[in-house]
């Protein structure tokens, strides 16, 4: 099937006069321009052409998702931004979402330098109202865990009316040497990674491999979706393992568009066994921590996950890179490594009133999970006994 012409729709309002949105409605149209404005513009890992093809090919086209992706055009006809957008179906309803969906932690446009948005925010507020509507049509808008910086640019979709600062991030400076990060570290934490290590060679010879060959990358990544899955569950979470498309897309991912981009699999082993994983991704001078697991077994007690990511931090110092990306959440561990969060922001806005209905829902739901008291009264009714055997006389 011939992928359908790009439309065009001509802006005149200033300060974007004479400017141009042109909306794709298939990846593969965007693609030229989409490297392009990555190559010159500010952007994460998440928001390259390969990631997202990777994802659309083996979870979204599945998921029905319809690519949306739309370019603001300078009167030069040079990209000053894109949006990888999609429009998705969700409890019957129809959701304009940033490209990746749960895979993505960082959900972005990609902005380059000539692009001064953030100057003017009322006009580009404007001008995303007609993104939104050339888009849809859609029943709701419902963006998240955008960053309030690509780079060394601020993000303006951070910025927007309403945006709000719903979750965090973690990354941290690297220093130049390891010797200098050590100098960072508690004298007890190291004392005790020294001591959990020889404890740990007592079940047999610890290997760290921070890069995994092509011969062993894809055994690792099966660990690696075993330890996830069984973690998962343990915690009452969704096994997104289980789910169609979405190890495969961790097992296929490659970046042939991006060179400078790269998955990173990472293992501990004690003998033959993998006692803690990693998946992760590397593009311009930063590590992503992605996806860490690890086995359960005696070994448990001696944090081999800890020690796996300790070793990554000093292989990426050895590699060069600036920063460590521990991306998404708010884990104790995260906390030990960097003193700031970076916040994320969401923006949501309801196009029609069944749209408004589950907004209303969704932000119900989203109160409720910051209550603590009302956490402990749903986790109290469920312990309850139910249903239990009448007495017999």
């Amino acid at each position: 099937m011939k992928p359908s012409s790009p439309v065009i729709l001509k802006l005149e309002a200033a300060p974007f006069a004479a400017c141009r949105l042109v909306l794709h409605t298939t990846l593969e149209t965007a693609r030229r321009r989409w490297l392009q404005t990555l190559a010159a513009g500010a952007g994460s890992v998440f928001q390259t052409w390969d990631w997202n093809t990777a994802w659309y090919e083996t979870i979204g086209r599945r998921q029905g998702v319809l690519p949306r992706i739309v370019e603001l055009r300078d009167p030069a006809d040079q990209t000053l931004v894109l949006w990888p957008l999609g429009l998705y179906r969700r409890q019957g309803l129809h959701v304009l979402d940033f490209l990746g969906d749960i895979v993505t932690d960082y959900r972005a446009p990609i902005i380059t330098p000539g692009f001064r948005g953030s100057e003017h925010p009322e006009d580009f507020n404007a001008l995303w109202r007609r993104v939104v509507l050339l888009a849809g049509p859609a029943d709701v808008v419902d963006l998240r865990r955008m960053p309030a910086r690509l780079d060394a640019l601020a993000n303006p979709m951070a910025s927007l009316p309403e945006a709000r600062h719903t979750e965090n991030a973690y990354g941290m400076a690297l220093p130049a040497t390891i010797a200098e990060l050590h100098a960072r570290q508690s004298a007890k934490r190291l004392a005790d990674n020294r001591r959990s290590l020889r404890r740990l060679a007592e079940f047999g010879s610890v290997r760290m491999e921070p890069v995994q060959s092509e011969a062993s990358r894809d055994a690792v990544i099966r660990t690696m979706a075993e330890q996830k899955s069984r973690r998962w569950r343990q915690t009452g979470s969704r096994d997104w393992f289980a789910e169609p498309g979405y190890l495969e897309f961790y097992r296929t991912l490659r970046f042939d568009e991006t060179p400078e981009a790269s998955v990173n699999v990472a293992s501990m082993a004690i003998g033959d066994t993998w006692v803690a994983t990693h998946w992760g991704l590397v593009f311009r001078g930063r590590l992503y921590w992605i996806l860490p697991t690890y086995a359960e077994g005696p070994w448990t007690r001696y944090s081999c996950g800890r020690q796996l990511l300790q070793a990554m931090v000093e292989w990426s110092i050895a590699q060069g890179h600036e920063v460590f990306d521990f991306t998404v959440g708010d884990e104790a561990y995260k906390k030990d490594w960097v003193a700031e969060p970076d916040p994320l922001y969401s923006w949501q806005a309801a196009l029609s009133l069944r749209g408004g209905l589950w907004l209303a829902r969704q932000r119900l739901r989203e109160w409720a999970r910051r209550q603590a008291w009302l956490r402990r009264a749903v986790r109290r009714w469920r312990s309850r006994p139910f249903n239990a055997p009448a007495a017999r006389h």
